[in-house]
């Protein structure tokens, strides 16, 4: 699959489809998986704080679950929505048991199937990513859309600063695990991305550092120790280290 063509909803959906089934295992279960998925969801658990007991959560592109888990565990009342039932498959399997059960809903995240101003809360991680800046406009202008003036967006990018200053593990790491040089996924300045939000008519609110491939060498001895040194990434100065950001903005 190509980024020319990522956007194409066919395609996408064929590639998760048959990445469905090992999707949790290559991202969360490896050693960096798992350091990244504890950073990751102590930062979405604080950014949640403020969330009140009768807001509406709306995720998008949940994946299998990743963060659906999370929004279970913190009792939210949320939908959760994915263009690939596959994938969702596997969502509703991790939240099964939880006191809080999610709707599922098979949506496209250029065409939410939700009304204007309807919803309170927008969470949307490991999804952007995939999109060049143009669709990823496309799509925030639709989570924009059905949220409620002064509603709450949380979404995350990948780190153009980090990709670049470790060009070569980068690199290296493509043509082991994919046996391809370019990665699949595009690299947002936080300067462009806090643009862009402004030009929707957002807020951002803050912008924290998320992970960072060299944590993993910490990790080698001792995962606390990584997820310790990887809290230092969250804002600058080593914030440009970071893997991703996250993007906490609201509507105006």
């Amino acid at each position: 699959m190509k980024n020319d063509s990522i956007e194409n909803k066919n395609e996408y959906k064929e590639f998760y489809t048959e990445e469905s089934s090992v999707y949790q295992r290559k991202r969360y279960e490896t050693l960096y998986g798992k350091i990244f998925k504890t950073l990751h969801h102590n930062i979405l658990a604080e950014v949640l704080k403020p969330l009140k007991k009768n807001d509406l959560v709306l995720e998008v592109a949940c994946g299998t679950g990743h963060t659906s888990i999370l929004l279970a565990e913190l009792e939210c009342n949320f939908i959760s929505c994915d263009l690939t039932p596959a994938m969702m498959q596997h969502a509703k399997q991790r939240v099964a048991n939880m006191p809080v059960q999610p709707l599922f809903v098979e949506a496209d995240a250029k065409i939410l199937p939700f009304a204007d101003n309807s919803i309170d809360w927008v969470v949307s991680t490991r999804f952007l990513h995939l999109f060049p800046y143009e669709i990823q406009v496309e799509v925030l202008t639709e989570m924009l859309r059905v949220l409620k003036p002064n509603g709450k967006i949380i979404v995350d990018f990948d780190n153009w600063s980090s990709r670049w200053l470790l060009a070569l593990p980068f690199l290296i790491y493509n043509l082991v695990r994919y046996q391809r040089i370019a990665p699949y996924s595009f690299y947002n300045k936080i300067s462009k991305t806090k643009e862009i939000l402004s030009q929707l008519n957002a807020s951002v609110d803050n912008v924290i550092g998320v992970g960072g491939v060299q944590l993993v060498i910490a990790g080698l001895f001792s995962k606390p120790l990584a997820v310790k040194l990887g809290h230092f990434h969250r804002k600058p100065p080593l914030r440009f280290l970071a893997e991703q950001f996250i993007v906490f903005a609201h509507k105006l």
